[in-house]
């Protein structure tokens, strides 16, 4: 055979075995259709997948390995029941840090209700010293008139200086010598014995007086003293108050709002734990993912951790740098 010849036969060979190789885009005869890229993959792959699910390679988050939507929750390792037994401690844990800020809230309220029994006494105090106030002024208003009107009365007997007028003071106020006796009104010295004796009485009357005005005093120090620590107290209540308030919007409410979160995934692996085995991972994502978005949009207080561990539970992670 010539060289032309051995050329020919090899060209024919090689056209024949290019046409019978599969072409991914070739028309089928008497059908009209073309053999798409993605029946292609899925061969490439292995095999076809359910709608919603991908290859574990194609996973958005390539540090987690999740279960595909047409999985049993009830496989090999059981994630309801491991599921449930970390949301028991979880829910436990949280209960009792909750519990430790509502201690701390008790003691900040028994706090504030003794300062309030002590305010109250306090102003009871208050209230009764102004009343004693008011008869300490009159008592030393009346001591001190009697003293003036001892003197006066004295000025005016002496002024007259008769015997009527020294007989009339003496009897008024009793005024005796030093040795008990009644002062005689015709005594030569009269006026002298009157004197003294009217000074004595009035110095007495002044000592009640003053007795009386000092006692004011120390009532009103009093109650100066009592205004300003209910006024402390009154302002250790408001800060107490203003902690008890920060520590439940700040610390109760949002661990509380996590809780509940929390409860409600219990309830749902707890209603797909009870249908047996035909509870799958599509079905709890899909209902995560919807409760979740309304849940965050009326508790927006709610700790990301919480968030978190509701993903992770729910097998709806994000990716580690996210969560």
């Amino acid at each position: 055979m010539s060289e032309m010849e051995e050329s020919s036969a090899f060209k024919a060979e090689e056209s024949s075995t290019q046409s019978s190789q599969f072409d991914p885009m070739a028309v089928h005869a008497g059908t009209g259709s073309t053999q798409s890229l993605e029946q292609i993959q899925e061969s490439l792959d292995g095999g076809a997948y359910l709608t919603g699910e991908v290859p574990q390679q194609f996973n958005f988050d390539p540090q987690t390995l999740q279960p595909l939507n047409s999985e049993k929750l009830t496989g090999a390792v059981n994630f309801i029941e491991r599921s449930l037994g970390d949301l028991t401690q979880r829910i436990e844990d949280e209960v009792a840090q909750v519990q430790q800020f509502q201690r701390k809230i008790n003691l900040w309220e028994d706090r504030i209700e003794k300062n309030k029994l002590v305010i109250g006494k306090n102003q009871g105090k208050i209230k009764q010293n102004q009343i004693d106030l008011a008869y300490d002024k009159k008592n030393r208003d009346y001591w001190l008139g009697r003293a003036e009107e001892v003197m006066m009365d004295y000025q005016a007997a002496s002024a007259s200086n008769r015997e009527t007028e020294w007989c009339w003071l003496i009897k008024k106020y009793c005024l005796k010598n030093a040795n008990g006796t009644q002062i005689d009104p015709r005594h030569a010295a009269v006026e002298e014995l009157c004197n003294g004796e009217a000074n004595n009485l009035a110095g007495q009357y002044r000592t009640t007086s003053s007795k009386y005005d000092q006692s004011k005093k120390d009532r009103e120090t009093e109650n100066n003293r009592l205004i300003r620590e209910n006024s402390t107290l009154l302002g250790t209540n408001e800060q107490l108050q203003g902690f008890i308030a920060n520590t439940y919007q700040t610390e109760i409410e949002p661990l509380q709002d996590g809780i509940l979160l929390l409860k409600e995934v219990s309830v749902k692996l707890k209603s797909l734990q009870s249908e047996g085995a035909s509870g799958t991972y599509g079905e709890l994502r899909a209902w995560a993912e919807q409760f979740l978005d309304e849940f965050l949009k009326s508790n927006p207080k709610v700790p990301q951790d919480f968030v978190t561990e509701f993903r992770r539970l729910s097998s709806i992670s994000l990716p580690a740098t996210n969560n």
